[in-house]
């Protein structure tokens, strides 16, 4: 059940064969077409994956996963710091104060706790001038859903100038973090920085970042593992809420919303969520049919971040406590700068360099081969193979489409008797039903 060679990115999504029941329901749900049925086991092919998480949504039995850093690995560092998004905030009840969540973190083993969106309004400036400096690259598409980058990469590569070529809040909030601890003193070597992730692409993107430059974070824990300890603790005793000097402001705990980050820019902006929306929204970009001198702003999760794969809570309360949240925020800063604390402009202009991206790279799935003349014979082929299979994309066959089996079968991963209306007609239906399902004829 080996997937295809190639050149593919690092992915968190992963397919435990022990568990998995053949039942297709990822196969339908894949955008990208990343999952083949062989041997009755899901098989995921990576150099199509953007690691979305919609294979691991529909899993009716949880044989796709998503594989975290071991937590132990906190103990290697004097320096303990978690990366907290907004999103993990707006998990717990109503009642349930955010420092509450920190004290329990800090029980768990951190020794500081940061919030991603401290570093919202560094990159609002810097996206504000990457556009005015770069006006020939419009429409302008965000780049800190990881999963949309790596999907424009694969599926859209002639968009990929259209991202803008910078960091996420993720990054700004880990670069400061260590820029602080080493102006302080503290070796890189003692410090730990774990990002409490909501979705397997942030993990990807950490482990195999887009510029394929190591990142300065040292590890990656899933929301709903660090939730459940956090709950546990809250369940057992009455955790004391100890005061925390908020620097964040509303704008910022709203960034990771649907429409949060697109607010913040003049112009004709636009705000989408959810794979298919992203999808089909880049698929008219693609034929100029959009317009904007703002931003695009794309989520391949409904509701943003708040609907994340590996979130405990409903994505609609989240988002309803997040914005709550926002308010209070708002109330408490009264007016006073949301900046703060305020650092040196030499410290600043060094975390601003560091939030460049020089270059990011297409890696299309449709490219068939370096060789110009063999590449388009490979088209031939596909396009003569699809010609001959049924078209009714019925997935017997293990893949998604006959589109795909006929580009399968090109590559030589696959054979023209896997449609099961053609191996009929060959007379070896059971063959291909072994090979492909697993299945055996009891009566045999």
């Amino acid at each position: 059940m080996e997937e295809p060679k190639g050149t593919y990115f690092y992915h968190a999504l992963k397919v435990d064969h022990d568990i998995c029941v053949g039942c297709t329901h990822c196969l339908q749900a894949c955008p990208t077409e990343a999952i083949r049925i062989k041997k009755g086991k899901a098989v995921l092919y990576a150099n199509k994956c953007v690691d979305c998480g919609e294979c691991f949504r529909v899993c009716p039995v949880r044989a796709i996963y998503i594989k975290q850093d071991d937590f132990a690995e906190l103990g290697k560092y004097k320096y303990r710091i978690a990366l907290v998004p907004a999103v993990f905030i707006s998990q717990f009840a109503e009642n349930v104060r955010t420092s509450q969540v920190y004290a329990c973190l800090k029980k768990l083993g951190f020794t500081h706790i940061y919030e991603v969106e401290h570093g919202v309004g560094v990159l609002i400036e810097l996206m504000n001038n990457y556009m005015r400096k770069n006006q020939d690259r419009k429409p302008f598409i965000s780049g800190y859903c990881p999963a949309v980058v790596r999907l424009i990469q694969v599926r859209f590569p002639s968009l990929v100038q259209n991202i803008i070529h910078l960091k996420a809040p993720l990054d700004v909030a880990s670069i400061t973090i260590v820029e602080r601890l080493t102006d302080a003193g503290i070796s890189k070597d003692e410090i730990g920085i774990f990002y409490i992730t909501p979705c397997a692409a942030k993990i990807a993107a950490v482990k195999s970042p887009v510029e394929n430059v190591s990142s300065s974070i040292n590890g990656v824990i899933n929301i709903d593992f660090l939730y459940n300890k956090v709950q546990q603790m809250l369940a057992k005793e009455n955790t004391p809420a100890e005061p925390i000097n908020h620097s964040l402001s509303g704008r910022d705990i709203l960034w990771s919303t649907s429409g949060g980050e697109a607010q913040n820019f003049a112009g004709n902006s636009f705000a989408v969520d959810g794979i298919r929306n992203v999808i089909g929204f880049l698929e008219r970009i693609e034929n100029d049919e959009i317009e904007s001198d703002g931003i695009i702003e794309m989520r391949v999760c409904n509701q943003s971040c708040t609907g994340g794969v590996l979130n405990p809570n409903n994505r609609f309360v989240a988002v309803n406590k997040q914005k709550r949240r926002a308010e209070s925020l708002d109330t408490q800063l009264d007016g006073r700068s949301c900046f703060l604390p305020v650092f040196s402009q030499d410290f600043n202009n060094r975390v601003k360099e560091l939030m460049t991206i020089d270059e990011i790279k297409p890696r299309s799935i449709l490219k068939l081969d370096d060789n110009l003349q063999k590449a388009l014979k490979m088209v031939e082929s596909i396009n003569k193979t699809k010609a001959i299979l049924p078209g009714i994309d019925c997935g017997a066959c293990g893949a998604p489409t006959c589109s795909a089996l006929a580009e399968d079968i090109t590559r030589g991963n696959a054979e023209i008797e896997d449609c099961i209306f053609m191996s009929a007609e060959c007379d070896k239906s059971e063959e291909t039903l072994g090979r492909i399902w697993n299945y055996k004829n009891k009566n045999k």
